[in-house]
């Protein structure tokens, strides 16, 4: 009898032609700790499924994370809400 983890079952599961990861194969592709993804779909960043006790994304949003990732970071994001927006900033005189 060949007993199969659910890590097994899940890093060679597919949904139709949409290939599902494990968080630890995801981390693994990019080279970054499963912590951080973890991290990533708590804030909303990075959309996954928990099935069971383990978190999967697919290829196609690690992919996309990873492009957002690497583009531009804080007000230089074009969906930055004070992008092109002029702050007063510093300290209120008087």
């Amino acid at each position: 009898m060949s007993l199969y983890t659910v890590s097994d079952i899940l890093s060679s599961m597919k949904v139709g032609d949409v290939e599902m990861l494990t968080l630890a194969e995801a981390a693994e592709r990019l080279g970054l700790a499963h912590d951080t993804l973890r991290r990533q779909i708590r804030l909303g960043v990075l959309p996954a499924l928990k099935m069971g006790n383990q978190w999967v994304v697919t290829a196609e949003a690690l992919a996309a994370y990873d492009e957002y990732r690497k583009g531009p970071r804080g007000f230089a994001r074009d969906n930055h809400p004070l992008k092109g927006k002029r702050g007063g900033g510093g300290r209120k005189k008087g």
